[in-house]
């Protein structure tokens, strides 16, 4: 009886939030997101089960500063850029969905990693020369969109595209160029036949790519070198020169990764949204040609669920969000030779393969939030906190040796949100603090024979920065402040300002800095 009440309140609390909304002024795109559990799920057909209408732009400018980064980041760093974003209904037939965003950065210091993605790769490269950092410069461009089609009273089909595209380029020798583009596409089928279930089948298809080539354009007395990284942080190092290594000075070469997957919706009473998830995964690097050779092919799968469950009575709603992910990943590295025929071209032979990688990811979360002054443009205040969870599991051969590497990172979060009212202008203030620790095993390096090579490295430097940034205990906090106000029912423009600060507890023994400092401007508008 009580969850019954529990679950009629938080129905009727729902249907009153956007008539409310109406007569107080246009409501907040986030917590419009965070609180429509058919916004919540992958599948587009899901949003043709709602009435409602949200839309935000903005522009956005942010400054980074500070030693406690990761490989891949920038200790000095400047980023702007604009973004938007819109659920709307056309007509009673259809919904859209649409999203659109922009940004530049520009960083100082940058070397190390050479892929944008290094994190999703199996394998990734790294300059071999800790002194060679210099500026890096990156665009990015994402443009989305989907349709929502009704079928009847109970059916609704569903399509979304997501396109992305960038390039990245270090303008400092050994300058390395990347182009990105990440096509994802989405097709679901959703039925509603009452207020109490909504069940949903999606599949998706996603081809990230990212090609790469090299570049020398200073003084050529000087020989460059890149490091191959076949798994923690262990490999071998090659010359940066000519299209017979492993990174091309001449053309470019596709690190390519596609996914295609399944996933399964459950949306009970109109509050508790379930969705379970499973994809397949392959790719490869290399230039495929009969005279360019594909240097690894890896394959592997993720299975995730992602749920929330809202809880409401009277102007008070409290929302659960849970999710988590378990992924697997191998590496294969082929061998090959060149193979020159008398009066023929020179083409490539393959004559196997090598299991170099094996890794197991896992990751977790659980988010709580509770909304009180619900009905408005937004809650009149929110206090939310969050437990997260990541761990990577990696096993790396280069016969007969071999090195285990694994990590493990645990968070909390918490923060609050005040919002004060005078007329047509709101006032936000936010808190936030954090906590992250982490441990695991940042080398152990074994074989199953005897032998010996001088091809393999273990890049040390690096091991040590990236595994003190996994791993070492740090504690952060947060300060936003916005200013709002209504132009009119329909049109809310705001200014934020934000920043967070985020400090290890010990002085580093590898990491440049201790702290690391964010802050961001935004000017945007709720329509």
């Amino acid at each position: 009886m009580k969850l019954r009440n529990t679950v009629i309140c938080t129905l009727a609390l729902a249907c009153t939030l956007s008539v409310q909304a109406q007569n107080r002024g246009v409501r907040d795109f986030g917590f419009v997101q965070e609180t429509t559990p058919v916004l919540m799920v992958s599948n587009p057909a899901a949003i043709g089960f709602w009435s409602g209408k949200a839309s935000y732009a903005e522009a956005f400018a942010s400054k980074g500063h500070g030693g406690l980064i990761s490989l891949e980041q920038s200790p000095d760093d400047f980023t702007f850029g604009g973004r938007t974003e819109s659920y709307y209904r056309v007509s009673e037939l259809m919904v859209f969905h649409g999203r659109l965003s922009w940004s530049h950065f520009e960083g100082q210091d940058m070397g190390g990693q050479v892929l944008m993605h290094p994190e999703l790769h199996p394998v990734n490269f790294l300059e071999t020369d800790e002194t060679t950092v210099g500026v890096k410069k990156r665009e990015l461009y994402d443009l989305c969109g989907g349709l929502a089609l009704n079928l009847g009273s109970d059916w609704a089909l569903g399509f979304n595209v997501d396109y992305g595209a960038g390039d990245h380029t270090k303008v400092k020798d050994p300058r390395f160029s990347n182009i990105l583009m990440d096509i994802d596409l989405n097709l679901g089928l959703a039925w509603h036949p009452s207020r109490a279930l909504l069940l949903g089948l999606s599949v998706q298809y996603r081809d990230l790519q990212e090609q790469l080539r090299g570049g020398i354009y200073g003084t050529t007395d000087r020989q460059y070198s890149v490091y191959t990284d076949r798994g923690g942080f262990w490999g071998t190092m090659e010359e940066l020169n000519g299209d017979y290594n492993i990174i091309s000075t001449s053309t470019f070469r596709p690190m390519d990764n596609r996914y295609l997957g399944a996933s399964l919706q459950a949306i009970l009473f109109g509050v508790f949204s379930n969705e379970f998830s499973y994809s397949k995964r392959d790719g490869y690097y290399g230039k495929k040609s009969t005279s360019t050779p594909v240097y690894f092919e890896f394959s592997g799968w993720d299975a995730s669920y992602k749920g929330s469950l809202l809880l409401g009575k009277g102007r008070s709603l409290h929302r659960i969000a849970a999710e988590a992910t378990y992924s697997k990943l191998g590496n294969k590295e082929n061998r090959y030779r060149y193979n020159t025929p008398a009066g023929g071209n020179t083409v490539v032979e393959y004559t196997g393969q090598n299991d170099i990688l094996e890794r197991s990811d896992i990751a977790a979360s659980l988010d709580y939030r509770w909304y009180l002054g619900v009905g408005g443009p937004r809650p009149s205040f929110t206090l939310g906190a969050k437990a997260s969870y990541f761990s990577r599991k990696q096993k790396t051969t280069i016969y007969p040796f071999y090195r285990d590497h694994s990590y493990r990172r645990i968070r909390g979060d918490i923060f609050a949100e005040k919002v004060f009212t005078a007329g047509p202008m709101s006032y936000i203030a936010g808190i936030s603090a954090a906590f992250q620790t982490g441990s695991g095993v940042k080398k152990a390096d074994g074989s199953y024979a005897p032998g010996s090579s001088s091809r393999l490295r273990s890049f040390d430097g690096y091991l040590d920065r990236q595994y003190e940034y996994e791993t070492d205990p740090r504690f952060g906090c947060g300060l936003s402040f916005t200013v709002a106000r209504n132009i009119s029912d329909k049109v809310e423009v705001y200014l934020k300002l934000s920043d967070s600060l985020t400090s290890l507890l010990y002085t580093p023994q590898f990491l440049s800095g201790r702290m690391h400092n964010i802050a961001e401007l935004t000017l945007g508008c709720n329509f």
